[in-house]
């Protein structure tokens, strides 16, 4: 049975987003903060978390990165990791 849409291609995404998972990919799994941190992005934490979650959630829907609201503050990882997990569930069983 295929899923639908699991090898549909990934939509695309703006130039910004895409820099943003690419500080994902270097380092995960992370939050908003640290994202910032490693673009070198200065600011109020409060502006950097809501200008960085709108990438999140950008780059979530789209299906490049997991994201899960843990206390009150968002951490993601990418979807590849992910998939990752799964395949080793899979092989372990």
């Amino acid at each position: 049975m295929q899923v639908p849409g699991l090898f549909a291609p990934l939509p695309k995404v703006g130039e910004k987003s895409m820099r943003v998972l690419e500080a994902i990919r270097h380092n995960w799994p992370t939050n908003p903060y640290e994202v910032a941190g490693r673009m070198g992005e200065r600011g109020d934490l409060k502006h950097l978390s809501a200008r960085l979650l709108y990438h999140f959630r950008r780059l979530n829907d789209g299906g490049y990165i997991m994201m899960k609201k843990i206390g009150n503050t968002f951490v993601v990882w990418p979807a590849d990791i992910e998939k990752l997990r799964i395949i080793h569930e899979l092989v372990r069983e």
